[in-house]
């Protein structure tokens, strides 16, 4: 059996913990997050290493969530073996700076939702396209290889992107709420549109632009919604805070 360990036991590594229920892997969870250590060891059965270098003895390979601010300095103080698949999912640190500090082992990076990995449905991409790691990560939802960091770096915006839409689609379900529906209709038919129109985009193989024209008919109330839209700046305003995600990132966002 396969054993995978976890450095950094916080709110990604529970929720990849979820998804990989039954995925037949052996997780080895550091002790680092004790308490959750302790309660994902108990209702999912992984273990704890006694030590973060225990843990890293312990794994074929190790799947990083530490904290961005400190994570490379907390890798820079342990050893790994040569070879060692290290996946780092921590948000701008790059692979020159991930291999700097882990040595012989063999560094790749990721990105993913994390609370749709528990239900694994969550999209996660992946660089350099390791297949080590490809076949971690499917077990919680599609995997989408990169072999250019620079383009990597600009598709894990979406991790931002995936995060806002909770906070978007709130503010949609409070909109119908107040006019009178009840929060679990409203939340119903938010949720319920959104995920169908997913639906439509991934298996639907039609140009983007006539899928929209086809729900969009002139005059209608779909082409007003979106007019006011861009009326009011809203739909720039996504591209803006992506392009600033990119910049926060490192790479370097194409708004106008």
């Amino acid at each position: 059996m396969i054993t995978v360990g976890f450095l950094g036991v916080g709110g990604l590594a529970e929720l990849m913990v979820r998804g990989l229920e039954g995925s037949g892997y052996r997780l080895l969870l550091s002790p680092r997050g004790a308490t959750v250590s302790a309660r994902l060891a108990a209702d999912y059965g992984c273990e704890v290493a006694a030590s973060n270098q225990a843990m890293v003895d312990g794994a074929d390979g190790v799947f990083v969530s530490l904290p961005a601010a400190t994570g490379a300095e907390e890798l820079a103080r342990l050893r790994f073996r040569a070879g060692q698949p290290v996946l780092s999912a921590m948000a701008g640190t790059g692979l020159d700076r991930l291999q700097s500090v882990i040595g012989p082992a063999r560094g790749a990076v990721a990105m993913m939702p994390g609370y749709a990995n528990a239900l694994r449905m969550g999209p996660s991409i992946l660089c350099p396209d390791d297949g080590f790691w490809r076949e971690f990560l499917s077990k919680v939802g599609p995997v989408h290889g990169f072999a250019d960091e620079t383009t990597f770096t600009a598709a894990a915006a979406f991790g931002a992107l995936s995060g806002a839409t909770f906070g978007w689609m709130i503010h949609l379900i409070d909109w119908f709420e107040d006019q009178g529906l009840a929060p679990e209709t409203a939340r119903a038919l938010v949720a319920g549109s959104l995920r169908g129109n997913a639906e439509v985009l991934l298996k639907e193989n039609r140009p983007l632009e006539e899928i929209a024209g086809m729900v969009a008919t002139p005059g209608g109330i779909t082409e007003m919604l979106l007019a006011t839209l861009a009326d009011r700046g809203a739909l720039a305003a996504w591209e803006e805070g992506l392009d600033r995600v990119l910049e926060r990132i490192g790479g370097a966002g194409k708004g106008p």
